[in-house]
């Protein structure tokens, strides 16, 4: 089994790939060091990054860079252009990939240290080779924003400041579901119960077989047709390419990463409410989650919502990861796990002066 490297002695070596033809070496080195540095699994795995890229990104510019020591996968950057001016000039961005449902990422250089520092270096070395003049790196687990900064000084490469991401809440079920229900307020519990006990004659469904998923996705979609961000329009409802997203994942996630689906049906079996839930080592993920707007007064996100908390309690997951910060999240979390993003510039003159005119731009704006 492939995994990350131990040895910072090693030198340290960058292969690009085009993400439909990955080698099965590389496929398999990644999961693994997905699954061994404790990521933020399936989102930073080669099947859900994998979807992304085949939905959102397919450009033939976009490129995959995994770093080696030897036989020994010890970083991994997907990269994507992105269109990026500045003082009017057109500059060539790449970035991670990014999408409505992905806000968090991970290059599996292991802890920090200097075999971490080499790694990230030669990363951003080979993404200007390939021909960035930016890189964007959003949504990095926190420290890595400024990691990565102190890599690309040691190239010369100059970096906007490393500013604050999203805040993604989770909950800790460590103490089963009375445990947990004891952290929250009276009135949120009182809530939670009423939800799960007057559910009337709405039921409830737990599809956790890839078959049973693959049977209800149009059940799904019929509810987030019907939900706020259905009817709310361009920006907000999905599109064919999100439906042919998640059909993707469906088919390619591996069993372990599938998760579920939750839906709340009414006595005529029509789908109110629909949460979809994945699978990574630290428990289950919130990935998508809608009910229809003209049930509202049934509640049957809550109660969806309620069922899926409840049941991961009693499976005796560590945790539950929300995967987003609302105020409905906020309510049932326990913590919050802070990420950051940063711009780096091509080593040279056209990065410095790009670098500069944000600089000058900034002032002028804060003024």
């Amino acid at each position: 089994m492939l995994s990350l490297s131990r040895r910072p002695d090693a030198a340290v070596s960058v292969t690009l790939h085009r993400p439909d033809a990955l080698p099965p070496k590389l496929h398999r080195a990644w999961a693994d060091a997905a699954a061994a540095q404790g990521a933020a699994l399936p989102y930073c795995g080669p099947d859900y990054v994998g979807a992304v890229l085949a939905a959102y990104h397919a450009d033939p510019a976009t490129r995959v860079l995994a770093a080696w020591r030897g036989d020994t996968l010890a970083g991994l950057l997907p990269l994507v252009a992105r269109g990026h001016r500045r003082l009017g000039l057109p500059l060539r961005e790449m970035g991670l990939p990014r999408n409505p449902n992905t806000i968090n990422s991970d290059p599996l250089a292991g802890p920090p240290g200097p075999a971490r520092s080499e790694v990230l270096a030669a990363l951003l070395r080979a993404g200007f080779a390939a021909g960035a003049e930016t890189l964007m790196l959003d949504h990095l687990p926190a420290g890595l924003g400024s990691a990565f900064a102190d890599a690309a000084a040691t190239l010369g490469a100059g970096t906007d400041p490393v500013t604050p991401s999203r805040h993604l809440h989770y909950a800790r079920l460590d103490g089963g579901w009375d445990g947990y229900l004891a952290t929250r307020s009276g009135n949120h519990r009182w809530q939670i119960r009423k939800a799960l006990k007057g559910a009337g004659a709405l039921q409830v469904q737990r599809l956790d077989r890839r078959a049973a998923l693959r049977d209800a996705l149009d059940d799904w979609f019929a509810v987030e047709a019907r939900s706020w961000q259905g009817t709310a329009g361009a920006g907000a409802a999905m599109t064919a390419a999100d439906r042919g997203f998640h059909r993707s994942l469906v088919e390619t996630l591996p069993d372990a990463a599938l998760g579920e689906l939750w839906l709340v049906r009414d006595a005529t079996g029509r789908a109110l409410a629909a949460l979809r839930m994945l699978a990574g080592p630290r428990g289950r993920s919130v990935h998508t989650m809608h009910f229809d707007a003209a049930a509202r007064a049934a509640a049957p996100g809550l109660l969806a919502f309620a069922a899926m908390m409840r049941a991961a309690a009693e499976d005796a997951l560590p945790e539950v990861d929300f995967h987003g910060r609302t105020a409905f999240f906020e309510r049932w979390a326990t913590g919050a796990r802070a990420h950051e993003s940063l711009r780096i510039y091509r080593p040279g003159p056209k990065g410095a002066l790009a670098r500069h005119g944000r600089l000058v731009l900034r002032r002028l704006v804060t003024r």
